[in-house]
This record gives C-alpha cells, structure tokens and sequence, in this order.
C-alpha cells in the first residue's frame, strides 16, 4: 500500500527491516519511519486510520475547490503520527497547500514540516495564542512557530496529542480566519471527501 519509508524529519529515504517500526536515519539516527500512499483512495484512509492512535485531521467542510492530496503515517500497526495533506485556491489568489499532522510527543513528524530541528514544540506552547480550530468538538488553540519564509505553521494540542497546521505559502494561513474545522477520519471516512492527486509537501523536506 505504501511506497519507501522515509524519516519523519527530513525525508530521508530509510531502510527498515522486515517486522521492526523504527528504522535509521543519517541526521536524525533512530526514527519512527513515515510511510505513504502514492495512490489516495478512501478505501487506504479507512485501513490507515481504523487502529491509528493518533487522529487523522481533515477539514469538514472543506474549503471550496479544496481536495485530499496525500496521507502518511508514522508507525505500523497502530500509527502514532498521520499526516493529511490538502490542496486548493489560496485566501489570497493563486494555490495553497495545507498539512495537518497529529502525533503523540517526542515524534518529531510535525517538526519536520516546519523545519525545525527539535522534536517537540516546547516553550513555543506558551503563552496567548495566535489562532484556533475546531477540532472534533473540541477548541484547539494554536500557537503560531517560526520558520522560514515559504511557509506559516501552527502548533497545538487536542485529544491529548500534538495538532500540527503548516501551509504554503505563508499567506495560506488566512485560512484560520475562517473558523476552520476539523473532524478525525478514524470516526468516518466521508464518501463524499474530494480526492486529488499528490501535492508538493506531502513529505517533511520537500
């Protein structure tokens, strides 16, 4: 179902041997390997998601022209880190992409999509937030992280884990100004979610 593993924080192209979910990386060393689907069908988001530990995040409604691009996965069976990656017409022209990660501490998954060189948010946590979402029925607010020019990026807790929101361009992040809401594709997978083909930013390093 899936394609090579690679690490959560760089992309890197790993080798993991057969039965063993942890796998080595040149910079990160010891890693939890992502895996992906090169083909994004509902029938791979229902096997993905039906013993994940972590949600599996996607916009309910979705913005309009907004597609599904791209799922990966940390962990099997059972991942401990999802990554859902979605596509449309950016708030302010042009097209936007959005990634939104959900995983349990000390994953590094969201990181590496924000380029940072830590694992966990940390002290970024702290303080007045810059946004929030709905996620579930639940508010999860998000503090806003420092990265590089290309991209804004987003981090907060809901349902106990780590919720990742990282969009390109940076001018995407307008999309949080639409009371954004979320629901976890392990409750249901929507016949009706709109399916497209892989984005850019699929993979953290891309």
């Amino acid at each position: 179902m899936s394609t090579s593993p690679v690490c959560p924080r760089c992309g890197e192209v790993l080798v993991v041997r057969p039965g063993s979910d942890q796998a080595w990386c040149h910079l990160h060393a010891a890693v939890t390997p992502l895996h992906h689907t090169p083909v994004l069908d509902h029938a791979t988001i229902s096997a993905v998601t039906v013993d994940a530990r972590v949600p599996a995040w996607v916009p309910d409604p979705m913005p309009a022209g907004w597609v599904v691009t791209g799922l990966a996965w940390g962990g099997e069976p059972g991942a401990r880190g999802i990554v859902v990656d979605c596509a449309g017409p950016a708030p302010l022209g042009g097209q936007a992409e959005v990634v939104l990660v959900a995983e349990e501490p000390g994953t590094g998954l969201g990181a590496g999509y924000a380029g940072l060189p830590w694992l966990d948010p940390g002290e970024l946590v702290a303080g007045p937030s810059a946004a929030a979402v709905q996620a579930a029925g639940q508010r999860a607010a998000l503090w806003e992280v420092p990265t590089s020019d290309d991209r804004a990026a987003f981090v907060g807790e809901a349902f106990g884990v780590w919720l990742w929101l990282v969009t390109w361009p940076a001018s995407a992040a307008w999309l949080l100004a639409e009371d954004l809401v979320l629901v976890d594709l392990r409750d249901r997978v929507l016949p009706t979610l709109p399916l497209g083909p892989p984005s850019e930013h699929l993979l953290p390093g891309a």
